[in-house]
C-alpha cells in the first residue's frame, strides 16, 4: 500500500465517521457529488461511501434520497415483482380475490416501519397468504414476514405467522404454503 493510498483509507474511514453525525441534507448531497466526482477513490470505497451517505440521508431528507438514489423500496418491490412473476408462471392465480402483484403495507404507510411491501393471496373461503418485506428502520436489516390467517366471519384467525431472514426460504415456504391453499 502506497503513501497516498493509505492517506486516502484514513479519509474514507474519517468520512464514514462523519457522515454518521451530519444532519444537513444539503452538507450529505455535496458529500454524494464529490464521492461520485473523485478519481481516486476504490470502487469499493466509493460504494461504501455512497452506500452511508443515502442511508443517512433516508433518516435527515427521504426526499432529497429518493431524488439521489430511488425509492427506498426498490430492492424489495424488485424481489417480490420478480418472485411474482415465478409464481404467476407456475400457477393459476386468477382465483386470488385481492389485486395481484406488489402492493405497499400499512406498517409503511402509517410510518411505523420503513418498508413494507408484499404479495398476497387470498380464497374464496377466507384464507389469505402474505409475504412481506419488512425493514423497521433504514440501518436496520430486513427480513421477510410470511402469514397465513383465515379472516372473516367464522375464521380461524391467523394459522401461521413466521419472520425469515432468507430470501430462498422465504421463497420456498410461502411456495409450499400457496401449493397447499391452491390444493395443487
Amino acid at each position: 500500500m502506497t503513501l497516498n493510498t493509505a492517506k486516502l483509507k484514513e479519509q474514507v474511514a474519517a468520512a464514514l465517521a462523519q457522515i454518521a453525525k451530519l444532519e444537513d441534507a444539503g452538507k450529505l448531497k455535496q458529500l454524494h457529488a464529490n464521492i461520485q466526482r473523485h478519481a481516486a477513490l476504490e470502487d469499493a470505497d466509493r460504494e461504501m461511501l455512497n452506500e452511508a451517505v443515502m442511508m443517512r440521508l433516508r433518516t435527515v431528507s427521504p426526499a432529497i434520497a429518493t431524488r439521489l438514489g430511488g425509492p427506498k423500496d426498490a430492492q424489495a418491490r424488485e424481489f417480490l415483482e420478480g418472485f411474482f412473476e415465478q409464481l404467476a408462471a407456475e400457477f393459476d392465480l386468477s382465483g386470488n380475490r385481492l389485486k395481484n402483484g406488489v402492493k405497499t403495507g400499512g406498517h409503511m404507510i402509517n410510518g411505523s416501519k420503513y418498508i413494507d411491501v408484499y404479495i398476497s393471496y387470498k380464497t374464496e373461503t377466507g384464507k389469505n397468504l402474505s409475504l412481506a418485506w419488512i425493514q423497521k428502520e433504514p440501518e436496520s436489516p430486513a427480513y421477510f414476514h410470511l402469514m397465513l390467517r383465515h379472516v372473516g366471519a367464522g375464521g380461524a384467525g391467523e394459522l401461521k405467522n413466521q419472520e425469515i431472514r432468507d430470501e430462498t426460504e422465504a421463497k420456498e415456504a410461502y411456495t409450499q404454503e400457496l401449493r397447499k391453499l391452491l390444493s395443487l
